[in-house]
C-alpha cells in the first residue's frame, strides 16, 4: 500500500496523472474569452467568476524564485491586469476605478507570496526591477483612457515583440496622440511618468516618433488631455 501511494504521488508531482496548471495557457484563454476591442465584459465576468477567481489564486501563490527574467516580467504584467480586472468585478456595476475608494493604493491582493497594493505591483516591483517605459501603454487600470487591452496574455517567449508590438499599436492610436496643425495633445500617463519616457529618449516627443509612423513636427509644443477614467467595459457606448 505505501508503494501505491508513492507511486501515485510521484506521478501527480511529474504531471503524468494530469498537468499542473499552467498561469500563462489560462491567462491567454481568460483574455481571449473575456475581452473584445479593448474593451471587458465585466457582466459576464460578474456572473460567472470562476476562470477570474482561478487565476487570482494562481497569482497569489505563483513562485517566482528561480524564473528567468523574462517569465518574471510577462507573470507581474499580466497579474497587474488581472487583477485590475478583479476588483472591478467585486465592485461591479461601477463607473470606473476612481470611484472605488483605495483601488490602487488601499486594496491588497496576494501576489508570488506577498499582499501588495496595485501600487505597489506596478512601482515597487515591476518597474523596480524592469524599468521599461514601454509597460506604460501594456498595463490597463480599467478606464477609457487606458490604452486598449491586450485579447491575449503576455508570454515569456514572446514577451518582447509583444510589448513592442503594443507600444507601436497604442502611439499609432488618433485619439491616444493628437496631432493637430499647430500642436500636438498627448496623454496624462507622459506627465504622470515623464522621466521614465525622459531617461529612455531624452524627451516625450522623441520617444512617441521613435513608434509612429507620422511624427509629431519639430514645432509642435505638446500638452496633455483630459483622462477618461469611465470604465473599460463592454457595455459602454464608447468603441476604441
Amino acid at each position: 500500500m505505501k508503494i501505491l501511494i508513492a507511486s501515485a504521488l510521484l506521478l501527480c508531482s511529474s504531471g503524468l496523472l494530469g498537468q499542473p496548471k499552467d498561469f500563462f495557457s489560462d491567462a491567454q484563454a481568460f483574455f481571449e474569452s473575456y475581452v473584445s476591442s479593448g474593451l471587458i465584459n465585466y457582466d459576464s465576468l460578474k456572473n460567472n467568476p470562476v476562470p477570474l477567481d482561478g487565476l487570482v489564486r494562481q497569482i497569489g501563490n505563483y513562485r517566482i524564485a528561480g524564473k528567468t527574467l523574462d517569465e518574471q516580467k510577462a507573470f507581474y504584467t499580466n497579474a497587474y491586469n488581472l487583477l485590475v480586472i478583479k476588483q472591478i468585478v467585486e465592485n461591479y456595476p461601477t463607473d470606473g476605478p476612481m470611484t472605488i475608494p483605495g483601488f490602487f493604493n488601499q486594496k491588497t491582493y496576494r501576489v508570488a507570496g506577498r499582499n501588495v497594493t496595485l501600487d505597489e505591483l506596478e512601482k515597487e516591483i515591476l518597474f523596480a526591477a524592469f524599468p521599461d517605459p514601454r509597460l506604460h501603454f501594456v498595463l490597463v487600470c480599467a478606464a477609457i483612457g487606458c490604452p486598449p487591452i491586450a485579447d491575449y496574455a503576455y508570454m515569456p517567449d514572446s514577451l518582447e515583440t509583444q510589448i513592442e508590438t503594443k507600444t507601436r499599436e497604442v502611439l499609432n492610436i488618433s485619439w491616444y496622440v493628437r496631432i493637430y496643425k499647430d500642436r500636438t495633445l498627448v496623454s496624462k500617463v507622459f506627465d504622470w511618468y515623464l522621466p521614465d519616457f525622459v531617461n529612455d529618449a531624452g524627451s516625450v516627443k522623441t520617444f512617441i516618433n521613435k513608434y509612429r509612423i507620422i511624427q509629431i513636427p519639430d514645432n509642435h509644443d505638446i500638452a496633455t488631455y483630459d483622462y477618461d477614467w469611465s470604465l473599460n467595459d463592454s457595455k459602454n457606448t464608447f468603441r476604441y
